[in-house]
């Protein structure tokens, strides 16, 4: 901004200045080279105009791109904007996947609420007809608990998902997307499937921590169960 109005005070002046020298052109007395006076006066005449056509182009031309950049910051202002307002929706859906849960679940009753409620959830983030919850024991590859919802209680084929093929990153009844827990430190793996990619990659990671925050809280069920009921621990 600076720079462009520095620029037209500079463009202002010397086009201030081409002006009355055009003016005062045809009362100065003098020859260019061999030249005649007149055509000397007319040649100078022409160089002055052609200067301020120069430099009104130029102006013109810092104009054009003062506005180009001014349209380029507003661009990323607005792709900031609907960053940052993702993001909010996000924390949103985030607080809403938990929030109803005060406490940790002590039975499988509340486990099952809690899948329920999270199956629900994905569905509200991401335009699939159906989601598969599934925690998995990586020892066995056994099944330690799962869920299944359709969306609006949809009737859709039960999938038949190998946990072997699950463990590997691969969908063994077709194309479908698969979201696993992050951690590694475990002897369970908390998966997400769904038959659609997610839109982005904010859709994504926001799947990503609710299967993260379920895998927690199952192994949370698991301590507190097992503990009451004097017996192993699966992790």
């Amino acid at each position: 901004m600076r720079k462009t109005k520095k620029i037209r005070k500079i463009f202002i002046f010397l086009g201030a200045l081409d002006i009355i020298l055009i003016i005062i052109t045809p009362f100065l007395k003098f020859t260019f080279l061999s030249f005649s006076e007149e055509f000397s006066e007319a040649g100078l005449t022409a160089f002055l105009i052609i200067l301020i056509a120069l430099l009104f182009r130029f102006y013109l031309k810092d104009i054009d791109n003062y506005k180009h950049q001014q349209e380029n910051l507003e661009e990323r202002l607005r792709d900031t904007f609907k960053y940052i307002g993702s993001i909010n929706l996000q924390l949103e859906e985030m607080k809403k996947v938990f929030s109803n849960f005060n406490k940790y679940p002590e039975n499988k009753k509340d486990v099952q609420a809690l899948f329920i409620h999270t199956a629900e959830r994905i569905l509200g983030i991401i335009n699939a007809d159906w989601v598969l919850l599934r925690i998995v024991d990586i020892n066995n590859g056994g099944t330690l608990y799962e869920y299944f919802c359709s969306r609006g209680n949809k009737k859709v084929e039960r999938i038949k998902l190998d946990n072997r093929a699950l463990l590997d990153g691969v969908c063994s009844f077709g194309s479908c997307s698969i979201v696993k827990s992050n951690q590694d430190n475990f002897n369970i793996k908390a998966y997400c499937v769904l038959p659609v990619e997610s839109d982005n990659s904010n859709q994504e990671f926001l799947i990503n921590s609710i299967v993260n925050q379920l895998e927690m809280f199952f192994i949370i069920f698991n301590s507190l169960y097992y503990k009451r009921n004097n017996n192993r621990k699966i992790i």
